[in-house]
């Protein structure tokens, strides 16, 4: 959208300028001019002697004030419209109570009036066709009396049937425990028997297998009947024991090559273990060593750093120390006067991207 307005340099403000100056007095200087000390620019003059200021403060008092009754009114209505309709019930459930009352006091009241009148006529009836009373009773007996005959039989029906079947088990329990002490009657028999069986074949064979009985006495006789092969069993004799004699140094022996073997794998085992100790030693400390050496280098590296910017500070402060009224950026900003509110010099008179419909008009100007 294009809006056209007047320059500051057309007649019309022009006037409006004279006008503003015969209202306001002049300006020459910013309201934080005591702080800066710089005076205002021409646009900023301009905008301060034109601003009116406007209150609303008693508008807006008067408005909540407005408001304040008006919530007011709103909740006294609220409020009695409530009340009233409180008592409108109220007063329909007594109304409801009272209806309920008198009806009850009238129902208890026509009950007790047809509990204490009295009936005209008794409450009884005569049947011609009716039969006599002692024959009903009697065909009632007699009913009583088959059914009383028909449980008496029943009863005694299942009980003589418990009766047969439990007789009939206990016969059947008693041929089943006869059949078992048979059985194991003839289990028994077939044992023994075997056994016996096992004795004599055992005896057929102590007598088949029978050693020769001695030779009858002789006194008379050249020749020993007894010890005729006792070299010839201390021979057997001696062998045996030396057989287990080589037996036992044999034995002795792998013990002890088994013992020593066993011995020299534990020397090994230990030796290899006290070898891989001393490697692991060797290398924790040379990890120790080269951790110690890499904190050395590393804190010897920190302190050259930090020497290097403490120099630099002490050339730091050194340069300030000379230059220190020449130092401060408002020291070297005295010399360039500032507008306070706009930060723009004081010899501005407005300066905007704005530029001439035509250059025949020379106070007309396009807002972009």
């Amino acid at each position: 959208m294009l809006h056209c307005f007047y320059s500051l340099s057309s007649p019309r403000c022009l006037k409006n300028d004279n006008e503003m100056k015969t209202k306001f007095p002049p300006a020459t200087a910013c309201r934080d001019h005591n702080k800066a000390g710089q005076e205002m620019c021409y646009v900023c003059l301009q905008r301060a002697q034109r601003n009116s200021p406007l209150y609303y403060s008693e508008e807006r008092k008067r408005r909540e004030t407005e408001d304040e009754r008006l919530l007011q009114q709103y909740q006294m209505l609220k409020d009695q419209e409530t009340f009233f309709k409180h008592q409108m019930r109220n007063l329909a459930s007594r109304e409801q109570n009272q209806k309920n009352a008198a009806y009850n006091l009238g129902v208890a009241e026509a009950m007790r009036i047809h509990k204490n009148e009295k009936p005209e006529f008794y409450k009884s009836f005569l049947f011609d066709k009716r039969p006599f009373s002692p024959e009903i009773k009697a065909l009632k007996r007699e009913e009583h009396f088959q059914s009383l005959l028909k449980q008496m039989d029943n009863r005694r029906k299942k009980e003589l049937n418990q009766r047969e079947n439990k007789e009939l088990m206990e016969r059947l329990e008693q041929v089943q425990l006869t059949e078992e002490l048979a059985a194991q009657r003839a289990k028994y028999i077939e044992d023994k028997m075997k056994e016996t069986e096992c004795y004599k074949r055992a005896l057929d064979a102590q007598i088949k297998n029978k050693f020769p009985q001695l030779p009858i006495s002789e006194p008379d006789s050249f020749e020993p009947i007894f010890g005729e092969n006792e070299d010839d069993l201390w021979v057997e004799k001696r062998k045996r024991e030396q057989n287990y004699m080589k037996h036992q140094l044999e034995t002795a022996a792998k013990h002890k090559r088994k013992a020593i073997l066993d011995q020299l794998v534990d020397q090994r085992r230990d030796l290899l273990m006290l070898q891989n100790t001393q490697k692991e030693h060797l290398a924790d400390r040379n990890a120790e060593l080269e951790r110690v050496n890499r904190m050395n280098q590393s804190l010897q590296e920190d302190w050259e750093r930090s020497a290097e910017m403490k120099r630099q500070r002490d050339l730091e402060e050194k340069a300030f120390e000379r230059a220190a009224d020449k130092l401060f950026l408002l020291d070297q900003c005295e010399k360039y006067q500032r507008c306070k509110q706009c930060q723009r010099s004081t010899s501005n008179v407005g300066h905007s991207n704005l530029w001439p419909l035509n250059k025949y008009l020379r106070g007309s100007r396009l807002f972009v």
